[in-house]
């Protein structure tokens, strides 16, 4: 809550300096102008500009403190789980629409933190149209990088797979596969000891699906949860 609010500080502040330093832009720009008669009339006097370059050296002292007390709050309440050497496991489940179609999915994970934050790994996941006979399942590699690291952490990913469809429209005998690359969004928050549940959207890209499914197969909204093998808690506790 404490990052969150600071986030929200850091952005009314750089909204405030942006509008000063426009209109200090503007000021400055209209008084190096001559009026009618060709003589130079300052808009606005020397002392107000002061006060004006005063203000924006305060609001920038007040970034730079905010973002200074960020990172401090970030390293010191950073979980264990993110350390380089740490595993972990996961599933979840998968929802999309589109085109009157529903699709439903789920999706097995594992990976390594390589470094604090950057973990690489394995994927599982099948597919289902609800109320069509199609269905998919794909084995890939993924990678994500958690760039917030707290009790509620950010995270970004992408994975590339290969998988194979089946369908009644598919003829007996044929081999559908497919490639696909994923990208995703998310974030996790800490519920229990070593476990972290996960909301995410992930947009899929492939070379090549069925047809009749195809329009189904887009975005994915995913729900989930990871099991880590490493330390419990954050920096701050295992002191």
């Amino acid at each position: 809550m404490h990052c969150t609010d600071n986030t929200q500080q850091i952005m009314k502040t750089l909204l405030r300096t942006t509008a000063l330093l426009v209109c200090l832009s503007g000021a400055t720009y209209a008084q190096n102008r001559s009026d009618s008669t060709d003589s130079n009339k300052p808009l606005i006097s020397q002392d107000t500009k002061q006060d004006i370059n005063q203000t924006v050296d305060e609001a920038q002292q007040t970034i730079n403190e905010e973002y200074r007390q960020s990172v401090r709050y970030q390293n010191a309440n950073e979980l264990t789980w993110f350390q380089q050497g740490t595993a972990f496991g996961g599933a979840g489940l998968g929802v999309g629409a589109a085109d009157s179609k529903f699709s439903l999915g789920v999706n097995l994970r594992a990976g390594y933190f390589l470094q604090p934050g950057f973990a690489v790994g394995l994927i599982y996941n099948t597919d289902r149209i609800v109320g069509n006979s199609y269905r998919a399942r794909q084995f890939g590699v993924m990678a994500r990088y958690y760039p917030f690291r707290t009790r509620v952490s950010a995270f970004i990913g992408a994975n590339l797979s290969r998988g194979r469809e089946f369908s009644d429209d598919i003829p007996d005998g044929t081999k559908s596969k497919y490639t696909s690359v994923g990208v995703e969004i998310g974030a996790m928050a800490w519920v229990y000891k070593r476990l972290g549940a996960e909301i995410a959207y992930q947009g899929n890209f492939y070379n090549k699906i069925d047809p009749v499914a195809s329009l189904s197969r887009g975005g994915r909204l995913k729900l989930g949860v990871n099991y880590y093998f490493g330390q419990v808690g954050n920096k701050k506790r295992n002191r």
